[in-house]
C-alpha cells in the first residue's frame, strides 16, 4: 500500500540531524522561466548549516561597517563584531564612541592645572591630561 507525502501519519514535529528531507527544487529554461521542479534530497544537519550560512550572509548585509552608536552589531572589514552599549562591563571591548566618552569623562574628573596646585599626578591642562610632579 503507498502513502502519499500528505497524510497526516508521515507528518512530523521534529527533526533529526541524521534525517534526509526531500525537497523540490525550481528548474528554470534559458529564459529563465520555471518549466518544473526535481526532486532533492539533503541531510538534516546540512540543511541546517546550509540555512544558518545563508541567514549570516543576509544579516551581514545589512549591519553598519562601524561601530553603532549605542553599542549593537557591526561589520568589522568583513568580520561580525560587538560593541557593547555602555562601556561600564568589565571585559567587553569598547566601541570608539564609549571609550571618547570615558576619555572626556575621566578629562572632567581630574582637577584643573593652575597656581598654587600643589599635586602629583594627571592634571587638566586646558583640556590636555599632563602628568606633573608635585604640582610644578
Amino acid at each position: 500500500m503507498s502513502q502519499l507525502a500528505s497524510d497526516p501519519a508521515l507528518t512530523q514535529t521534529s527533526v533529526q540531524a541524521t534525517d534526509l528531507l526531500v525537497f523540490l527544487r525550481p528548474v528554470l529554461n534559458a529564459q529563465n522561466t520555471l518549466t518544473g521542479y526535481e526532486p532533492c534530497n539533503i541531510a538534516a544537519g546540512n540543511f541546517a548549516v546550509s540555512v544558518v550560512a545563508l541567514g549570516l550572509l543576509q544579516l551581514g548585509q545589512t549591519l553598519p561597517t562601524t561601530a553603532p552608536e549605542g553599542g549593537g552589531l557591526w561589520m568589522d572589514n568583513g568580520t561580525f563584531a560587538y560593541s557593547a552599549v555602555t562601556g561600564t562591563t568589565s571585559g567587553l571591548p569598547l566601541s570608539p564612541q564609549a571609550t571618547a566618552a570615558s576619555l572626556a569623562a575621566l578629562l572632567a574628573a581630574i582637577p584643573a592645572m593652575g597656581a598654587g596646585t600643589n599635586f602629583s599626578g594627571f592634571q587638566n591642562n586646558a583640556g590636555v591630561v599632563t602628568q606633573v610632579d608635585d604640582g610644578k
